[in-house]
């Protein structure tokens, strides 16, 4: 679920007073003033005079800074003007750059295959251009592309090839940019470690070359690899802050998003609802149509959380036309994924087991970074049934695909999940000293998780209301106890360090909040949501006075 995306602004020339003019804009265009940029690209395209290879910057940088907007569709119609002016004057050099452009927005609006198609023919058509840096920004839409489309490895060998590229022709902006797209592709390969240095060193190319963009979505994706929490939510803040300075809708919209997932870690299911709705309404009124599916997934996932299984059944059927619309496997895989959680929620084990083990199969073959996140949902359904010999051998393999690339997706689970299913398989089994021990790893990777979150009320709620987190933190203290282990190691999770400045900190945010509740019920969810956030509790009764 987590989401990510990276233009590349036209080269231009400054040979000419047209010229100049394009690259006065893409100077607007850095400095996140798209509005103006897109007005001084109209302006200019309006002039007499102009070349065709004039013209098509124009129209690029026009287009891109639509795409910052969020206006998919008008960039769309931009996009489609640089094809046919490229097609009127038959000069590969213009082809590669309408169709680099096409590439962008077809990934923008979900169209993933579209993306391939005009990504393959661009890189085909720079291969016989002489300039080396068309060649190296088609390379990057195609790794880009590939990896929309659900191949990572070939997003990755791309990715690793253009930066080779762009590094060679002395262009950090470039290299920095290829290196998000590795980091990227290694999160859906499950590569943890390899996804952390990539970003980080994407991180340090963009502050280097002062690239906000490129900065904001290398903090995106350095949020992905991190298992603190607290660490993944201020990188998230930078990632906002830097798509602000940029100007990018988009990425604001993105990391909207994937805060909903930190806050769902959290167990924090309505906060995670609220701003999971949010980045639904900005992804539609983009036609950002693919984002607006996988983050309706998730509020789908956090309100059976919240036991509104009801209002699940409700909206399934706008969920399933949404993902029925596209062809590419990651909603898919979602989906199914989605569903056996249902048939889980609704009682029915039977039913998410098949479903689960026809997904394993298949993301086995085309999307095997996707694997241990359907481990972990199986050895749940198989424990469920009682079958702990089959649990334990689903958990066996998970274990040993996440001590091979870590766990680099968030909002499919987290590194604790799946030693929790595997001690109670064992415990299941009468092996309780490996039980023990597997429960030990649980913990420990429970602990290193919230370690660093000093909000007292964030910290509380991570421990008692997601269900893995709650289960391990009861065993542990039984096992504990069973064991006499010292009263510091045993209340280890009391003992973190809190900073009485990070409720306040919220309460600023809240108190903006509050003055845009319209309605009575608004007000009143918004009384139990702070109340729980604030203090931590498992419950809270907001009692009426007549």
């Amino acid at each position: 679920m987590n989401l990510s995306t990276t233009p590349h602004l036209p080269h231009v020339s400054k040979s000419s007073a047209a010229s100049a003019s394009a690259s006065a804009i893409a100077d607007l265009a850095w400095t996140g003033q798209h509005a103006l940029a897109i007005e001084r690209c109209t302006q200019a395209l309006g002039g007499k005079g102009l070349t065709p290879a004039q013209r098509m910057a124009l129209l690029d940088l026009r287009a891109e800074s639509l795409i910052a907007q969020g206006r998919f569709a008008d960039a769309a119609l931009n996009a489609a003007a640089m094809l046919a002016l490229a097609d009127k004057h038959e000069q590969a050099a213009l082809k590669v750059r309408a169709l680099i452009r096409q590439t962008m927005v077809s990934m923008r609006q979900g169209a993933a295959q579209a993306a391939l198609q005009s990504a393959a023919q661009a890189v085909a058509l720079a291969q016989g251009e002489r300039g080396q840096i068309l060649l190296a920004q088609s390379l990057l839409g195609q790794a880009e592309a590939q990896l929309r489309g659900a191949l990572p490895e070939a997003a990755l060998a791309s990715a690793k090839r253009v930066a080779a590229k762009f590094e060679a022709a002395g262009d950090i902006v470039g290299t920095g940019r290829a290196h998000w797209v590795e980091a990227f592709a290694q999160t859906r390969l499950s590569d943890n470690q390899a996804s952390r240095a990539a970003a980080q060193r994407a991180v340090a190319l963009a502050r280097q070359t002062g690239d906000e963009q490129g900065l904001a979505n290398a903090l995106n994706v350095l949020s992905f690899s991190s298992k603190d929490i607290a660490e993944r939510m201020a990188l998230l803040t930078q990632a906002a802050q830097a798509f602000e300075r940029s100007g990018y809708a988009f990425g604001r919209m993105m990391v909207v998003g994937n805060l909903s997932i930190a806050f769902a870690e959290l167990g924090l299911w309505r906060h995670a609802c609220r701003l999971g709705e949010q980045c639904m309404g900005l992804a539609e009124g983009m036609g950002a149509r693919l984002n607006q599916t996988l983050e309706f997934g998730a509020v789908l996932v956090w309100m059976m959380a919240l036991g509104d299984l009801a209002g699940v059944r409700a909206r399934w059927p706008s969920y399933d036309t949404l993902v029925n619309s596209f062809d590419e496997p990651i909603s898919r895989n979602d989906r199914e994924l989605w569903a056996s959680a249902m048939a889980m929620a609704e009682g029915d084990a039977g039913s998410a087991l098949k479903r689960l083990r026809v997904l394993h199969g298949r993301v086995r073959q085309s999307t095997p970074g996707f694997e241990l996140p359907v481990l972990i949902a199986l050895a749940k359904t198989l424990l469920a049934q009682g079958d702990a010999d089959a649990c334990l051998r689903v958990t066996r393999r998970a274990i040993g695909l996440q001590n091979k690339g870590g766990f680099a997706r968030a909002g499919y689970g987290q590194s604790q999940d799946i030693w929790w299913w595997h001690s109670r398989a064992l415990a299941l089994s009468g092996r309780l000293d490996e039980s023990w021990a597997a429960l030990q790893q649980a913990h420990a990777l429970l602990l290193d998780a919230v370690r660093n979150v000093q909000d007292e009320g964030l910290r509380r709620s991570y421990l008692n209301k997601v269900e893995v987190n709650r289960g391990i933190v009861l065993a542990w203290l039984q096992g504990s106890k069973q064991r006499r282990l010292p009263e510091a190691q045993r209340l280890a999770h009391l003992s973190i360090a809190s900073n009485l400045g990070e409720p306040f900190k919220r309460l600023v945010d809240s108190g903006m909040r509050l003055n845009e509740l319209r309605s009575v019920q608004e007000l009143q969810d918004f009384l139990i949501d702070e109340a729980t956030e604030l203090s931590g509790a498992e419950r809270v009764l907001l009692v009426l006075e007549p």
